[in-house]
């Protein structure tokens, strides 16, 4: 966020099909996103479940029900972003995730007052999730959750570090380590649960620097755990926002690595690993082992309430590139649709995430972001169903 202050089994069936469309002269995988195939002899790109538009890039979005997600705002409580987790031994639950303001506090002041909580759902994946318990205490940030298979654990990987609130939502500067001494958003926290339910802190495992870099001050993580059934590595990949220090310059997307969870972390190039200006990197690795990522864009007409051009695709054959950006075909937008008929033009929406299928197929059928509406100082988290198979689910 800028610096302002203004495996289980399946459970349910996978029900989309492919779809079929031309794109020009489209010549490879590639220029279907890797998300979906290349008929070359017809030019035609068939996209895989959940992915539309003619060459793949944009999500197959249907329209979300009021009052899922977790949206306390009539209560005086914001939230942002939202990870979903299946429990692994109650099948008619979900876990969601997320960074909730403290005190009545709206967006503006995520930081110090953002804490993370675990919230609870028995009406599927989409919600409404109810708060169940605390995982980290102000400041806590950013929460991005992972199952890691090589240590049989799950990995919470976010930001913060221990503050005092303030009687009144002020934002005061603090620091949680090099990289911005205004806000403590840099640098990425980590912590371990065998369960979901209890969480050990591991402190600060990658430190942003007080130096030149374009990407001294870190923060935004999105791990991707790199165990698969033909390696049993322990390696983490690590996508990352990057932006001067005290974010005083562009923010962009960069890649770390790590041999063990715990580090150490080494970044993977020294300059982003595309150009454009971005920010909340959600990284995935499809059925055919290729790499992706989703994030919220600041372009013109994007980026913090300047336009709907927020969500973008960008993907990669091999993590070390070359990524392809895709600012073509917008992947999401600021507007949702709903199912009572009604939408919403949202003022910002951020912090995308998927919830996949859990047959190995990776097939998205859901898209969790943080939202906010305009002429809000209020924000909450939003379900949205991807393709037929998120918005088909039935418990």
């Amino acid at each position: 966020m800028r610096i302002s202050y203004s495996s289980v089994l399946p459970i349910f069936p996978i029900l989309a099909s492919s779809l079929v469309y031309a794109v020009n002269a489209c010549k490879s995988n590639e220029d279907c996103s890797l998300n979906g195939v290349c008929d070359t002899h017809h030019k035609t790109c068939t996209c895989d479940p959940g992915w539309t538009a003619a060459d793949c890039g944009k999500l197959d979005l249907k329209p979300a029900t009021r009052g899922t997600g977790y949206n306390k705002t009539a209560s005086g409580t914001s939230s942002w972003c939202n990870v979903i987790k299946h429990d692994p031994k109650d099948k008619s639950l979900w876990h969601l995730f997320v960074s909730e303001f403290q005190d009545g506090c709206g967006l503006d002041f995520w930081s110090p007052f953002s804490r993370i909580i675990r919230a609870e759902s028995r009406h599927g994946p989409e919600g409404p999730y109810e708060f169940a318990a605390q995982v980290a205490p102000s400041f806590a940030h950013n929460p991005s959750v992972v199952w890691s298979p090589a240590d049989k654990l799950y990995l919470i990987y976010g930001i913060g570090c221990h503050q005092n609130l303030p009687a009144t939502c002020t934002p005061p500067e603090f620091t949680c380590g090099p990289g911005n001494f205004i806000n403590g958003e840099s640098g990425i926290s980590l912590w371990s649960s065998p369960d979901l339910y209890t969480w050990t802190s591991h402190g600060q495992i990658f430190k942003g620097d007080n130096g030149g870099n374009w990407d001294a001050d870190l923060t935004n993580p999105s791990p991707l755990p790199l165990y698969s059934s033909n390696d049993h590595t322990d390696t983490i990949l690590l996508a990352y926002r990057g932006c001067p220090y005290n974010c005083s310059g562009s923010e962009q997307i960069n890649l770390a690595e790590a041999p063990h969870f715990l580090g150490p972390y080494h970044k993977l190039e020294k300059n982003p690993i595309f150009p454009n200006p971005n920010e909340d990197p959600f990284i995935w690795r499809d059925k055919r082992g290729h790499y992706h990522m989703l994030s919220h864009s600041l372009e013109p007409l994007g980026g913090f309430g300047s336009g709907p051009n927020v969500g973008r695709h960008a993907y990669s054959k091999d993590i070390d590139g070359p990524w392809h950006f895709n600012n073509n075909t917008l992947a999401f937008s600021t507007l949702v649709d709903f199912t009572d008929g009604s939408s919403t033009n949202y003022y910002r929406r951020e912090r995308p995430n998927l919830y996949f299928s859990e047959d190995g197929k990776m097939v998205p059928l859901f898209l969790g972001t943080g939202v906010q509406e305009v002429n809000s100082s209020m924000s909450y988290s939003l379900i949205q169903p991807v393709g037929s198979s998120g918005s088909g689910y039935k418990e």
